[in-house]
């Protein structure tokens, strides 16, 4: 015997003295035992006790033993305790001893069960312990719920594992009693569900007594409201009124009984402009009962005063007449029949930006009986399977589609090049204030530019001109001219024919020189000069072409980096001056670029990241065909992966190669053809037209914010934008179509999007004005908003076009009904390989029975089915996952997959309970139920090694995961961080609870 083991047994000795258990019997049986260690928490104050038992210790000696040791040491710790028997030789006469000892551990057992167990003996063979019961029923209660926690709580007294059993008692004796039992609760529950059903048929007569009185039809409380009554808008009630009438939604009805025993209704109704709190008070009980009708979604009309209530305070209306109405809803009558196709809708997958589901819009157009709907979010897909859903459930088309961010892919950087030596050239650096930002709807204010010749300015010109109107604030704020600065100012024309003189030749220069050209060509053109052939460079391109780092290349930014000073920015003379300083050093770094030749600078378009540089227009891509879907959905994809800057991009070229099965709208405001016709010429507008299949135009409340931003001048203005698209349709036989933008279903849904692009602040650029109306419009208010167009014109639009359009695309289905994995060549190989290369890392070369048949039934039915790729990139995903520092797990019934247990996916074992041997691979299965989890095993040595056995296994199905044919679509679910949950299974009930509730653990 080694001195650690004399030790262990002195120390089991002493203790026996400090508990007070010296007699003979207690000593006899104690005389081999010893403590082997004792695990101390000091801060939970809790002892835990591991001792060594030659053999089992009779029941009541055992008892006295743990209660004297738990209050011996009561007052220094909560002390636990756990029992390893070097002899567990099982005898019936010792299961007895501890039969009932054990039974009354166990927690919320049903009565009958507990007393079942109490009033027998079970039979003992070997390890295995056999109940008498009464029924099957009986014996699998028995067997799936307490039998584990028996065997556990038989193993903390040192038994071995034993297996709990039952057999159904054949004597007729205990047959007769369970079933004259079954029959008493039968009779029991018949009689209670006769004296359920007497009861509600009570219930339901008071109910009709107490309902006596109230009308069949709409509920009418009081006199019948007129037709013509004088409805107010509940907005415009702001102070007391003896009487007056309203009508809307209620949003929340109750009723009270008074002490005076008159009834309180109180209903709070809504117009959608405000709402109000009525109140009624019941005169009979005639009253009362109708009182009671009023319920939350009926909508009312009511008439009584308003008056300031001091118990909620604020203004009440005292309610005497009320009167049921048709709810208000919107439908879509069409005067002439034939309805319209929403071709621009957005849903909340058009990210913080839009509030109505998109099963809510489709419903609605199905009910409106539109033929078809678009689905138009912003850059992403997101929502076609749900408008799939909601397009068969209401049997209406479903056109997929997205609002895409086109870009070109080089902005040019100059314009009508020629073959000149930049180093020897003149250049005419200038800039023009204007009354707005539309070349064609507002006119030139001032025109500035300096003569630059040989690195130096050698000439100056300056001039304002008389717009004849009075400046907005916004453009006096900005650059600082006033109306008396330009009042006697020369004429536009005059201004222009002198420049022209001025100019010559020379190359000209300006910054976002597409603006400034745009004004002067229009300019020239009115006055018969025609478009100007100058050579043209644009420092703002030319500045994003040298200095791609630069966070901006604004005037005033560039300005700054190339220590060049501007005295007062947004004043023509001194931008211009500032922009040929600009020039000359910009010059200089081209030069050592290569660039020598005007028309060399185009050369570099595009090089880079030309995508970020370039300024983003809205354009609509609706799939026509499957083809075009598959396209529609690469583009979607190239625009995140590639080229996401600030948005995702589509460059133009990209559009192109996958334009195959796609119909390209031109969008909204934003988009290219509206502001090249807002802000340009016809002309110009024109050859942009020319990129799309249809052009889009929109209701002027949509476009409303542009006269808030004096970006269109007015409504006026408006109006001949959107006549000018539509006779560009007509010239180059595009269809134009009317769309809507929808945002969101009705228009009382305004102040939820309202509140979601609040919460956004200063990033998002739609907090600068007043949100627009974009509410889904039917087609008798979109046949209003362009009744300017004229009749025929409105329903060409509205109407026509928008079904000629829907009628152009094929029936699509973005969700098909066969199963399409990824594909990875050698996923099949690759995830066999993995799965047995680990299992044989754990159990050894040669597989143990159950491991192999149970790897090859998954791995059939994974690679049969085509999920093998589906585990593949979830291996990878995890193990990217792990070696980059992040913690993931996975959770779910995943954990019943042995497969994804041996690739690493989850952390769970799902073969039954087991030892294994981290050495040799030796291992212990067991698979009859007799242990919930691998956790619970006692700590065991391999009998080989002499070393520590992994304790392992939960005993989960395969089917839990993949269903019983192993046909089910894999559902892995991971989530971070995995210590969270390992930090709750630290005891064994926690463990024992997990694991058999949940099945899992990732």
């Amino acid at each position: 015997m080694t001195d650690l083991s004399s030790k262990k047994k002195e120390s089991f000795q002493v203790l026996l003295q400090q508990l007070q258990l010296t007699e003979d019997a207690m000593v006899e049986h104690f005389r081999d035992a010893l403590i082997d260690r004792v695990v101390v928490e000091k801060k939970q104050k809790k002892w835990h006790f591991f001792f060594q038992f030659e053999r089992i210790i009779p029941s009541s000696l055992m008892s006295r033993f743990t209660t004297q040791l738990d209050r011996s040491f009561s007052h220094i710790a909560n002390v636990t305790s756990t029992f390893n028997v070097l002899d567990q030789s099982v005898t019936e006469e010792l299961v007895h001893d501890y039969w009932k000892h054990c039974v009354q551990e166990i927690d919320g057992m049903a009565p009958p069960l507990l007393k079942l167990l109490n009033e027998q003996l079970p039979k003992v063979q070997g390890h295995k312990v056999v109940l008498n019961v009464r029924n099957e029923t009986e014996g699998m209660a028995i067997k799936n719920k307490y039998s584990g926690i028996l065997a556990n709580i038989f193993q903390t007294y040192g038994f071995p594992i034993l297996t709990i059993d039952t057999v159904v008692n054949q004597d007729s004796s205990a047959n007769n009693d369970y079933e004259e039992f079954r029959k008493a609760k039968e009779k029991e529950d018949q009689e209670r569900a006769l004296m359920a059903m007497v009861e509600m048929q009570k219930k339901e007569a008071e109910k009709d007594q107490g309902d006596a009185g109230v009308p069949d039809g709409p509920v009418s409380i009081g006199l019948t409201i007129k037709d013509d009554a004088d409805l107010r808008r509940l907005e415009e009630i702001v102070d007391e009124e003896r009487r007056v009438t309203v009508e809307g939604y209620v949003f929340h009805a109750e009723t009270k009984e008074l002490r005076s025993g008159r009834t309180l209704l109180t209903f709070k109704i809504t117009d959608y402009t405000s709402s109000i709190m009525v109140k009624m008070f019941s005169r009979d009980k005639e009253d009362a009962a109708i009182f009671n009708v009023i319920k939350k979604g009926m909508w009312l009309k009511v008439r009584g005063s308003v008056q300031n209530d001091t118990f909620v305070r604020d203004l009440v209306m005292i309610g005497n007449d009320v009167n049921e109405i048709r709810p208000k809803l919107r439908k879509d009558k069409a005067r002439d029949g034939e309805k319209r196709v929403e071709l621009h809708l957005h849903t909340p997958m058009s990210q913080m930006d839009a509030v109505s589901s998109v099963s809510d819009l489709v419903s609605q157009a199905a009910k409106w009986g539109h033929s078809a709907i678009a689905i138009t979010d912003h850059a992403v897909a997101q929502s076609f399977p749900e408008a799939f859903g909601a397009g068969k459930k209401n049997d209406i088309k479903i056109l997929y589609g997205v609002e895409a961010n086109l870009v070109d892919d080089g902005v040019p950087i100059a314009y009508n090049s020629a073959h000149r030596l930049l180093a020897d050239d003149t250049y005419i650096v200038f800039d023009v204030e204007t009354t707005g930002l539309s070349a064609v709807y507002d006119t030139i204010i001032e025109l500035a530019a300096v003569k630059v010749q040989n690195g130096d300015i050698v000439d100056r010109f300056e001039s304002f001109a008389n717009p004849h109107r009075r400046l907005s604030s916004t453009i006096i704020e900005l650059t600082g001219i006033t109306d008396d600065m330009v009042e006697n100012a020369p004429e536009v024309d005059d201004v222009l024919r002198e420049f022209h003189e001025w100019i010559g030749d020379a190359i000209l220069v300006a910054h976002n020189a597409s603006f400034d050209m745009g004004f002067l060509n229009t300019g020239c053109k009115k006055i018969g000069i025609g478009k100007l052939p100058n050579p043209v460079i644009d420092t703002l391109e030319l500045g994003r072409l040298l200095f791609p780092d630069m966070k901006n290349h604004r005037l005033n930014t560039l300005a700054k980096k190339l220590d060049v000073e501007l005295t007062q920015h947004h004043r023509a003379i001194y931008d211009a001056e500032a922009t040929g300083y600009i020039l000359i050093k910009m010059l200089k770094e081209a030069a050592e670029k290569g660039i020598e030749y005007h028309d060399q600078m185009n050369d570099y378009m595009g090089q880079g990241n030309a995508y970020k540089r370039a300024r983003p227009h809205h354009i609509t891509l609706l799939a026509q065909t499957e083809a075009g879907l598959k396209n529609l959905f690469k583009l979607v994809s190239i625009s995140h992966l590639n080229y996401f800057y600030r948005v995702p991009r589509i460059p133009r070229s990209v559009l192109q190669k996958y334009r195959e099965g796609i119909l390209v709208g031109s969008a909204c405001d934003k988009g290219e053809v509206f502001e090249t016709m807002m802000q340009k010429s016809m002309e110009e507008a024109e050859e942009a037209a020319q990129f799309y299949d249809y052009l889009e135009v929109m209701p002027k409340p949509v476009y409303s914010h542009l006269i808030e931003l004096e970006l269109v001048r007015d409504e006026r203005s408006l109006e001949n934008i959107i006549t000018n698209i539509v006779k560009l349709g007509e010239k180059l036989n595009l269809p134009v179509v009317a769309t809507g933008n929808v945002h969101y279903l009705n228009p009382n849904d305004k102040i939820y999007r309202k509140i979601l692009v609040n919460s956004q602040g200063g990033a998002n650029p739609l907090n600068r004005h007043r949100l627009p109306d974009v509410h889904f419009r039917t087609t008798d208010e979109m046949l209003d908003e362009f009744s300017f167009l004229g009749k025929e014109k409105a329903k060409e639009i509205v109407v026509t076009n928008t079904n000629k359009v829907a009628e152009m695309v094929d029936v699509i289905k973005p969700i098909k009904d066969d199963l399409y994995t990824p594909k990875i060549d050698g996923a099949d190989e690759e995830m066999r390989n993995m799965s047995y290369g680990m299992a044989r890392s754990i159990y050894g070369e040669e597989l143990p029975e159950i491991v192999e048949a149970r790897l090859e039934k998954e791995l059939k039915s994974i690679i049969d089915n085509g999920f093998a790729v589906i585990y593949l990139i979830s291996h990878k995903l995890v193990k990217k996952s792990l070696n980059d520092g992040y913690l993931v797990g996975s959770r779910g019934s995943v954990g019943s997959s042995f497969v994804a247990t041996m690739t690493e996916i989850t952390e769970v074992n799902p073969l039954p309970p087991h030892y294994v041997c981290p050495k040799c691979k030796k291992s212990e299965f067991f698979d009859d139920g007799s242990v919930g989890s691998g956790f619970d095993l006692p700590d065991k040595d391999c009998p080989n090694c002499g070393i520590r056995y992994t304790k392992d296994g939960h005993d989960i199905p395969f089917e839990t995961f993949l269903g019983f044919k192993g046909d089910k679509v894999p559902d892995i679910d991971l989530s971070a961080p995995r210590y969270q949950l390992k930090r709750l299974v630290t005891s064994k009930f926690a463990r024992r609870t997990v694991n058999s509730k949940c099945g899992m653990i990732g």
